[in-house]
């Protein structure tokens, strides 16, 4: 059942390169997520999304850097939810 996950055709297409190696990038997102491609420099998935914000809270979630090749609205959902963790981290 999970599997079809990555089929569903959600709203926005990713596609997100991450620098890491294949097999531990494989440890954290499951094939029910998206695709996984070696690429040079990385990994890089692809999948969809019905929710940019969702999608950068999973991502700022993961250890390693990652490249956002689209869609450029996934790279502004990144940047609002740095903002805001960077206000949390200024609470006292």
């Amino acid at each position: 059942m999970t599997a079809g996950l990555a089929r569903v055709p959600y709203r926005w297409p990713v596609a997100v390169t991450f620098e890491a190696p294949t097999e531990d990038v494989r440890k954290e997102i499951p094939p029910a997520i998206g695709t996984l491609t070696e690429v040079d420099g990385g990994v890089r998935l692809d999948c969809r999304a019905e929710n940019l914000d969702g999608m950068a809270r999973m991502l700022a979630g993961l250890p390693w850097p990652f490249t956002v090749s689209a869609p450029d609205e996934l790279q502004e959902a990144l940047a609002a939810h740095a903002e805001r963790l960077a206000g949390y981290a200024g609470r006292r």
